[in-house]
């Protein structure tokens, strides 16, 4: 027979750690209810007057990752899916990346992943185990261990009782020198019937000792059989082959809270989706780009439409004459991307996102033109990027017809990821200046407008800055009429390089159409010598079929590359 503790000398515990949690103390009765019983001697009960539901959090909770998974440290873990409770970490599978864990105030044992187990803050740490640790010490086992049968009958015997109380038989010292966690009580276990008052209350061990064979009750604790520990509870999960880890411990939910969204007060002007309207360019804002001769310099923007009649353009503030360098120009972008991080800074934290619902909307666009923030996924960064946007139409299933302000293209996002637009971004205009030619006939063809189109993206230069003006009109829409387009230190309109339809015959692709079929004969029939001639001459004559301009998916991730 193996050495056993005596039950009136103190235990040491089985994980010692300076930041424990204590164990709740015992100086009366109490009316408790069972959690776990695996025999006689060793039951974990839990008080009726617990407070277990103030000590497990739910969303929204900040949670901190934790970094040390040795046995004897707490921590939180999910004891229900979106639940998190207090745990002591009583055993490390590092083969699986996981935890063996037992829940301080449920008093159950679970796997838990390494990626769902979070530090428990000091705070948390006040309150005592709610779970009690009891064991029948009047009642012991005549050989020293509880059978199957011995363990059976005794549940059976509890579940004859809806209530029950327990009294100490002895009540540990508390030790001022030396901190340790309080060991398992002995106790005097109690079951009331339904409907039966306090009084009326049946010993357990009298019970036991009489429908429970093999079965010793006495009048002073007497119990000889060691406690198991809380490592050796569940074992049979120990086996790495049926090891069990349910789907909600093994990874915190990608959408959980961390933060609270403060409720709103109505009539927030400053998030008004009726009076926060964007500053959209004018005269004014222009004004401080212009050079003498009435110009301005500025980039063109190539991941959206190019044409005479509709492009955006990056205007740049042209620096004295003696500078050497093309810094000056790199500076004024770095601005812009600082400007595009003060958005995602601001509108990151949850409690500047500030959703809209689609009739907010639809009365905003009754009102004059509505402006708001979105949130749009970028392949290059770990969350959204945040981009103020004009919604232009309400469409079905709840999607919205927007323009990207600052980017110059226009797409399409679901009102979920539409949320109001602060005061403050509202009071500077969009990143870029859209602009078009004057368009003064408007009895100009679609077939003559996508001829100049496509001629003018091989005609404007995107790598260096142009020259737009100096007759320039701002129209109610903020953008910019112009009729002059030139390169730095040149004299000509890009405009004038466009060759006229006039030249061609027909609707304008005829004319080419029949210059390939000859050259495709003469190629035949001719010598190599004549075929280059008439390439050459043909290239010079012409730049190529118009092509229909390419459609632009607010979607494509590679639109956003330039802010990142």
């Amino acid at each position: 027979m193996t050495s056993v503790p005596c039950p009136y000398s103190k235990i040491q515990p089985e994980f010692i750690n300076t930041k424990s949690i204590q164990r709740m103390p015992m100086k009366d009765s109490a009316l408790v209810e069972l959690l776990r019983v695996e025999s006689p001697s060793s039951l974990f009960v839990r008080p009726i007057s617990h407070i277990r539901d103030q000590l497990v959090y739910t969303e929204p909770y900040f949670l901190v990752p934790h970094t040390n998974f040795e046995a004897g440290n707490y921590a939180l873990a999910p004891i229900e899916e979106r639940v998190f409770g207090r745990c002591l970490i009583v055993r490390n599978i590092p083969l699986l990346e996981a935890c063996r864990v037992f829940f301080i105030d449920d008093a159950v044992t679970a796997n838990v992943s390494w990626k769902c187990l979070f530090v428990l803050k000091d705070e948390e740490r006040f309150h005592p185990w709610q779970a009690m640790h009891i064991s029948l010490g009047r009642l012991g086992s005549l050989t020293n261990e509880w059978s199957f049968d011995q363990r059976r009958q005794f549940l059976d015997i509890l579940s004859e009782f809806p209530k029950f109380e327990i009294t100490p038989c002895q009540v540990d010292i508390e030790d001022d020198q030396e901190e340790i966690d309080r060991p398992s009580l002995l106790v005097n276990l109690y079951g009331i019937e339904e409907d039966k008052t306090m009084d009326e209350k049946v010993s357990i061990e009298e019970i036991c000792g009489v429908l429970m064979p093999n079965v010793m009750v006495t009048c002073f604790p007497t119990l000889l059989t060691e406690d198991p520990r809380l490592a050796e509870l569940d074992k049979e999960q120990d086996n790495l082959e049926v090891i069990l880890l349910e789907e909600f411990r093994r990874q915190l939910p990608y959408d959980w809270r961390h933060e609270d969204k403060p409720e709103y007060k109505e009539g927030d002007e400053d998030w008004d989706i009726v009076t926060c309207k964007l500053v959209e360019w004018d005269k004014k804002w222009l004004k401080k780009y212009l050079l003498e001769d009435g110009c301005f310099w500025g980039f063109i923007t190539t991941n959206v439409t190019v044409s005479p009649w509709d492009m955006h353009i990056t205007p740049i503030l042209k620096e004295n004459e003696g500078s050497a360098d093309e810094q000056w120009i790199f500076d004024q972008f770095d601005t812009i991307k600082r400007m595009q991080l003060v958005f995602d800074d601001f509108y990151v934290c949850p409690k500047n996102q500030r959703p809209l619902d689609e009739e907010e909307i639809r009365y905003a666009l009754t009102q004059g033109r509505a402006y708001a923030i979105a949130a749009v996924e970028h392949r290059k960064k770990t969350g959204p990027q945040w981009l103020r946007v004009e919604i232009l139409d309400i469409l079905p299933n709840n999607n919205l017809d927007i323009r990207f302000v600052d980017q110059g293209f226009r797409g399409f996002e679901n009102i979920k990821n539409i949320y109001r637009i602060h005061r403050l971004h509202t009071e500077m205009p969009p990143f870029q200046i859209p602009m078009g030619l004057y368009f003064d006939d408007v009895s100009i063809s679609e077939t003559e407008m996508g001829w100049s189109s496509h001629f003018w993206r091989d005609i404007v230069p995107f790598d260096v800055p142009i020259v737009v003006g100096p007759k320039l009109e701002f129209i109610e829409t903020g953008k910019l009429q112009f009729a002059e387009i030139r390169e730095i230190g040149e004299q000509e309109n890009l405009l004038d390089e466009i060759p006229p339809m006039s030249l061609y015959s027909g609707d304008g692709f005829s004319h080419y159409d029949d210059e390939e079929e000859n050259s495709d004969l003469g190629s035949s029939g001719s010598s190599e010598v004549n075929y280059e001639e008439d390439e050459m001459e043909l290239k010079s004559d012409r730049r190529g079929i118009p092509e229909e301009e390419d459609e632009y998916d607010s979607e494509d991730p590679d639109y956003y590359d330039d802010y990142d």
